[in-house]
Formats: C-alpha cells, sequence, structure tokens
C-alpha cells in the first residue's frame, strides 16, 4: 500500500510539473524532454517503411501525386515566366532610355513595414534612390544594397511616412484620354481611412491645390531640379486614381487609390538605371523546382492532437538544414509549412492549421497573365466538405465574372514569403472581386493530406550559388 501511495504521489506531482509547463513552458525542460524521446523517434523511423510497405493506398495515392506534380511542374514554371514578364513596363515612351534590372521581392525589410528586400539578377549598375516600378506603376526608390547578400538590394516604398514623390494628376474624358491642364503635387504615406475601408491602403497628398479637380489619373512628374537623369527614369509611371470622398461633417478627403496591394502583394519589381548603366539584365533564373533546394522528409505521427489542427511530424529538424517557416510538399503541390523545430524532427503545419499565411498568385480563367493576389490566411478546414477555408482582403481591381459572379481562379504560393518559394500549387478556389475582406475556399486534392514522403525547402543550392558569386 505504502508503495502504490509513492506512485499516486509521484504520479500526481508529474501530472502537475506537465501543467506548469504547458502554461509556462521553459526552453531547457522542453529540449532535454525531446532529446529524452530521441530514440523512440529514431526507432519510428525505421520501421516506418514496414507500415507504408503494408498501405498500398498512401502509396498509390503518393505515386499519383507525383504523377500529376510533375505536369503542374510545367504549368508553374510558364506561369512564373509570364509573372516575371508582367513586370516589365509597356507602354514604349517608359521604355526609351531606361535600362530594366528584374527583382523578386523577398521579405519586408526586418522592422519596416514600408520597406522590402529585393533579390535582383544583378547589382551592376545599382545605386541608392533609383526608382523601382513594376509594370507601368511607380512603387518606390532603392534606399541601398544589402551588405550581407551579394544579390540583395533594400527598396523604400511610396507608403512611408517621410517618403515624397513629384507627381502630377490629369481629368479624364469620357474616353479616357487626358484633358485639361496637368494639375502637380507631392505623393507620399498613407492617407487617413473612413470606416468602410475595410483593410484598404490609400496614398496621401500634400498641400495639393488641385483647383476643383476631384478625380483623374496620376502619374511621377519629378521636376529636373531633383535630378534630371533620376527625374526622367521615373517621369510618366502611374501612382494611381485620385479620389474625392465626402467624410463625417461633409469635409471633402482626397486621397489616391493604388491598383496595386502595397501590404502583401508585391512580387515582382523592376529597378531601373541609365542605358549606360550596364548591358541589359536578365531575367532571375526559377529555382523552386531545382533538387538542391529541397530536403526529403517522412511524415510521421501527428505533431499536435488538438481536434482543430491537422499538422504531423517531419523526421528532419535542425541539423537536417530544416528551419520555421520553410515550405513542405511534393512535387509542385505544397502540403504546408514547418512549426516548431527540434534536432532531430519538426512539425509540420497542414494549409488546414489555422493561422498559417501565405502570399498568393492566381492563375485567372481567361487571364493569361497572373495576378499577384497577396496574403491569405488560414482559417481552418471545412470538416463537412474537406475544403480550405482562408481570409483574404482585396486590394485589387478585379473585374467580375458574367453577371457579377465570383472569378474561378487556381492559386500558387507567389513571392515575398520568407521561406515559401513561388509556384508551388495550392487548390482551386472562386474569388470575389469587391475590395473587402472575404472568407474563400480553397479546393485541394483530398489525397494531398495523407502523404508520407514529403520535402522541405532550404534554399541550399540558391545559397551555393550566392556564396560563389559574393566570392568572385
Amino acid at each position: 500500500m505504502r508503495v502504490l501511495g509513492r506512485r499516486r504521489s509521484t504520479y500526481l506531482v508529474l501530472l502537475i510539473l506537465c501543467a506548469v509547463l504547458s502554461v509556462w513552458p521553459i526552453p531547457l525542460v522542453h529540449r532535454a524532454i525531446d532529446l529524452l524521446f530521441v530514440p523512440t523517434r529514431i526507432i519510428a523511423e525505421l520501421v516506418a517503411p514496414l507500415s507504408w510497405a503494408r498501405s498500398s493506398d498512401v502509396r498509390a495515392a503518393e505515386v499519383s501525386i507525383d504523377r500529376v506534380a510533375r505536369d503542374v511542374r510545367g504549368s508553374a514554371a510558364r506561369l512564373l515566366s509570364e509573372e516575371q514578364l508582367s513586370a516589365m513596363p509597356t507602354r514604349p515612351e517608359l521604355l526609351i532610355g531606361r535600362r530594366r534590372i528584374h527583382g523578386e521581392v523577398i521579405r519586408r525589410s526586418r522592422g519596416n513595414l514600408d520597406a522590402i528586400e529585393v533579390r535582383v539578377s544583378t547589382t551592376e549598375g545599382i545605386v541608392p534612390d533609383l526608382p523601382v516600378v513594376t509594370g507601368d506603376h511607380y512603387i518606390g526608390r532603392v534606399l541601398r544594397l544589402d551588405t550581407n547578400d551579394p544579390s540583395l538590394i533594400h527598396v523604400g516604398l511610396v507608403t512611408g511616412a517621410d517618403f515624397c514623390v513629384s507627381v502630377a494628376a490629369t481629368a479624364l474624358d469620357w474616353r479616357g484620354e487626358p484633358k485639361g491642364q496637368d494639375v502637380p503635387f507631392v505623393v507620399g504615406g498613407l492617407a487617413q481611412e473612413i470606416g468602410e475601408d475595410d483593410g484598404q491602403l490609400h496614398l496621401a497628398l500634400h498641400n495639393p491645390i488641385l483647383r476643383g479637380l476631384e478625380e483623374g489619373r496620376v502619374f511621377v512628374s519629378e521636376p529636373a531640379t531633383f535630378d534630371s537623369e533620376l527625374a526622367q527614369l521615373s517621369r510618366g509611371f502611374l501612382i494611381g486614381e485620385l479620389q474625392t470622398v465626402i467624410v463625417k461633417g461633409g469635409s471633402k478627403l482626397q486621397r489616391i487609390q493604388s491598383p496595386l496591394d502595397f501590404k502583401s502583394g508585391l512580387f515582382q519589381v523592376i529597378v531601373l538605371t541609365p542605358e549606360d548603366g550596364g548591358a541589359e539584365a536578365r531575367l532571375l533564373e526559377l529555382d523552386t523546382f531545382v533538387d538542391g533546394n529541397w530536403v526529403a522528409a517522412r511524415a510521421m505521427t501527428r505533431g499536435d492532437v488538438t481536434p482543430t489542427r491537422e499538422g504531423r511530424r517531419l523526421s528532419k529538424g535542425a541539423l537536417g538544414g530544416v528551419e520555421t517557416g520553410r515550405a513542405v510538399a511534393l512535387g509542385a503541390h505544397l502540403i504546408g509549412r514547418v512549426g516548431e523545430v527540434s534536432s532531430l524532427t519538426a512539425d509540420l503545419q497542414g494549409l488546414g492549421d489555422p493561422g498559417v499565411r501565405l502570399a498568393v498568385l492566381a492563375k485567372i480563367d481567361g487571364e493569361s497573365v497572373p495576378r499577384p493576389m497577396g496574403e491569405i490566411v488560414s482559417l481552418g478546414r471545412d470538416r463537412e466538405d474537406g475544403t480550405l477555408r482562408f481570409r483574404w482582403t482585396c486590394r485589387i481591381d478585379l473585374q467580375a465574372g458574367p453577371r457579377g459572379a465570383p472569378l474561378r481562379a487556381e492559386l500558387y504560393t507567389g513571392s515575398g514569403e520568407d521561406g515559401v518559394p513561388r509556384g508551388l500549387y495550392i487548390g482551386l478556389s472562386d474569388l470575389p472581386t469587391q475590395r473587402d475582406t472575404h472568407e474563400i475556399r480553397v479546393y485541394q486534392d483530398p489525397e494531398v493530406r495523407d502523404l508520407s514522403h514529403l520535402f522541405v525547402w532550404t534554399g541550399a543550392a540558391r545559397a551555393r550559388s550566392l556564396v560563389a558569386e559574393g566570392e568572385q
């Protein structure tokens, strides 16, 4: 009886200790527990192939998904090539006297939401204050070259509170042609928002004298006194549309609505330099499907037993090059992202886990060029039909389908989300077209959830090439 009492006391103490650690976790204790269970995880990894051999359904699903993934890779490669080309200016007058350097947004600059880090195809000829655009639209200026990574530059966005760029507004007639004289003023930073603007960003006007102009097209018009060469490079690129709205009390608020999603929808950009700044730069090579950028892993037991979560445990950890936030995929199919990482294992957060964030590119039916649609956040998976639920704030202009119907679109990962390469297939969705915050449903192949042989993005091949480039 005394032994039994001791066991009960020990059990009670351990139970209380576990409860305390769940509320106030101690990293050192958690690492010790993780190391304590390493042998059992290794054994589970070694005997796992025996269970897979018996699971013919899982093996057949993986073969099927892998076969489909090869076709999706080809589609994704073509899609991403079109996306890159869409970043190039299209109006003939914007091509004259300008050298164009292609870049891909990697992430927001640390500690500054109004700056982005951009991986460029070359830094030759790039200096601070050069204009940065996407398509025919102006987005900001080069702040500096990165001191640690030879392929990165930092770009300040026009949304910054201390950013100023000289612009001009012109009224348009019913045909969309300019009429009347251009009205000059200055733009920079964000405008005051009013209640009905759910998640929208508008650019601010500084001391404008608009002479009764209430709407029109706004474009960069830097004076030659600013810097004649830089002024010429940026002149004529679009900023957005001038709006005049009535606020409480009957006063008017004037602001600029941009067709771009500055918060999370900047993916491909172009740095403009003088033509004598060097040879015409090439487009960045797509490295999403380069084998050296991925490490193989197996999905083992579930990492979280909470009913609302569907993540599993991966057989690779920090020692295998796995880091938190990295993409997990099979072929071109995105499975999820890496959660908490230990030395030998890591948590896999599936797309049905609430809170998973992705930057997304949409291939809309009937459109040849893919659209950056910004960030989506997982709300979980519908238990009845298995579709993925995401929250999405639409900050771009979309033309509604017939009779106002949503737009059918294939969704792929975009740029700007650190650790997730662009071009991984997410699923099929119907997109609403109103500028507002929506809940969208995404159909994902149900077989994807049960896959065991997966790959984790490490970017190792990219890192090796950058080191070699920096040593040259």
